[in-house]
């Protein structure tokens, strides 16, 4: 077993052998082929490296994927062993090779501080915006952000070689072109976006040297924010385009379009502002030199009002006819009445502080400041109709109880006069008896003629006295002058029925509640309605609306 096991051994320790004295022999033959013919291998100055000697073509090109040798070194060490590899590569970087080759040819001569046809003519410069969206307008710091793309367009006959092609220089490539130094008279802070490189890039065309130069950058600008109209305002912003070192015989700026057009707007949404339009204009009369060529692009906006109806109109005008509840109430009630009035002032008061808080102090009033202050004025005028109220209260009190004074005192006298007559008409005559004698008394006068009726009244006088009562005669009874008015004497003691009971009810709480409560019920609330019409009106019907 043993014996066998170091036969084997030793047959595998022979082929072992024997291979690599193939390979040295193989190696060697290439080596003298290769000494033979040196005029062949001249122009490979690779040779006595040893990443490209090998023949195997893999391992080139693990090479080359590795990053240990260049695709054109091994490409012309391999030569005819990659064939496919070594067309496409001189068919991709030829044309790279030949325009390199070329802009290295033309910047050599270039100079970026001079400007294109200096000292020869006007340069036109065209510009065209897109603007993406817009950010935050701020009242408080007067300022709008816009995030946009601008494109400018100019001919550097420079770079026109007549050849029909377009190159594009994108990030640090084309700080070496000279570009106009247009900027935003009114910005407060430009960046330009910057994302793995800066986001600039430069069309050359290689025919006439016509460039467009196109980056993105955001700009906060600031903008005349006009708070008048206040919340239902409208704002005008512009974006002023303007040259900083040429003025207008150098450098003349132009858009693309026409003036007047509408500026595309990839996205209108806003928190609190509708975009109406943005528009492009030419040289504004105020942020523009004189001695500069200028653009302006005009953006106009309009405050979305349901915020400002909800949280401030509505509960506005909910307060003021809160505050008319009062008139319905007793002016005796004074704390009930006093109490509301105050809550309805002090409660409109610091709506107005709050709506104020959002925006500047600025030297005029507002919309909102006249909403509020009429709905104020409103409110107080309750109270002082209050005032007036109490005031007139105490007056017809006062006439009242005088006047309930007369006429007490006119019953009092019609009903003594009634009575008085009464007692007139129906006199009583009386007889006293003492001893023999008779005496009669009618008109407070003895008489003695008559016929009187007796009537003992022993319980009443003295014994051996007699009181007669005689009847009137018929001569008294009989006239007309001077009958008894008792009808008259029934209606004043003649007890109401309940129907007229109820209506004096009624009739006597109207005539409780003072006149001015009454006319404050309808004059207020129809006052209040003339001026909401009136201010709607003024401050939502925009005047450009009715004349074109």
């Amino acid at each position: 077993m043993r014996c066998n096991q170091s036969i084997a051994f030793t047959i595998l320790c022979q082929i072992c052998l024997w291979n690599s004295k193939s390979e040295s022999r193989s190696l060697g033959g290439n080596k003298e082929k290769n000494d033979t013919n040196p005029a062949d291998n001249s122009d490979i100055p690779f040779r006595n490296k040893k990443t490209v000697r090998s023949t195997h073509p893999h391992s080139n090109l693990t090479r080359i994927i590795l990053g240990n040798v260049s695709v054109a070194d091994a490409v012309e060490v391999m030569g005819d062993d990659m064939p496919v590899l070594n067309n496409k590569y001189i068919n991709e970087t030829v044309a790279g090779k030949n325009m390199s080759s070329l802009l290295e040819a033309v910047f050599k001569t270039y100079d970026k501080r001079i400007r294109p046809f200096y000292d020869v003519k006007t340069l036109d410069v065209q510009m065209d915006l897109l603007i993406l969206s817009f950010g935050e307008l701020s009242e408080t710091n007067m300022e709008f952000s816009v995030d946009l793309y601008m494109a400018q367009f100019w001919r550097d006959p420079r770079l026109g070689f007549g050849l029909n092609k377009t190159i594009i220089l994108s990030g640090e490539a084309t700080d070496k072109l000279w570009v106009p130094d247009t900027f935003i008279v009114n910005s407060i802070d430009t960046k330009i976006h910057q994302l793995i490189a800066i986001n600039k890039k430069a069309w050359v065309h290689l025919g006439n040297g016509t460039i467009m130069l196109v980056l993105r950058y955001t700009a906060r600008s600031s903008c005349k924010v006009d708070l008048r109209d206040y919340p239902l305002d409208e704002q005008i912003c512009h974006l002023c385009f303007e040259s900083f070192s040429f003025e207008s015989k150098d450098l003349n700026l132009t858009w693309k379009q026409k003036v007047g057009t509408d500026i595309y707007i990839y996205d209108k949404e806003m928190a609190q502002f509708d975009i109406l339009s943005a528009k492009r204009r030419g040289k504004h009369q105020i942020y523009h030199s004189e001695g500069f060529s200028g653009l302006t692009t005009t953006i106009k906006f309009r405050r979305r009002t349901m915020y400002y109806i909800f949280q401030m109109y509505i509960p506005c005008i909910c307060v003021v006819i809160l505050s008319w509840v009062s008139f319905w109430i007793d002016e005796t009630d004074g704390s009930d009445r006093v109490g509301l009035g105050i809550a309805t002032v002090l409660t409109i008061s610091f709506m107005r502080g709050s709506m104020n808080d959002n925006v500047p102090r600025v030297s005029y009033l507002k919309s909102v400041d006249y909403f509020l202050l009429g709905s104020l004025m409103f409110v107080f005028m309750t109270l002082i109709e209050y005032v007036l109220v109490l005031k007139q209260t105490r007056k017809e009190k006062k006439r009242k109880n005088e006047k309930n004074k007369e006429t007490l005192a006119r019953d009092r006298k019609r009903e003594a006069e009634l009575l008085l007559s009464e007692s007139e008409d129906e006199k009583v005559s009386v007889s006293v008896s003492i001893g023999s004698k008779t005496y009669d008394f009618q008109h407070g006068k003895p008489r003695t003629d008559g016929i009187p009726v007796s009537f003992n009244v022993n319980n009443h006088t003295k014994p051996g006295r007699t009181v007669r009562i005689v009847e009137p005669t018929p001569s008294l009874t009989n006239n007309p002058k001077r009958q008894p008015n008792r009808d008259q004497l029934k209606k004043l003691h003649r007890r109401p029925s309940m129907i007229q009971m109820i209506r004096k009810t009624i009739e006597d709480g109207e005539e409780e509640i003072c006149y001015l409560d009454k006319y404050s019920r309808i004059v207020f609330p129809l006052s209040y309605t003339i001026f909401l019409g009136i201010y709607f009106g003024i401050y939502t019907v925009r005047w450009e609306n009715i004349v074109p």
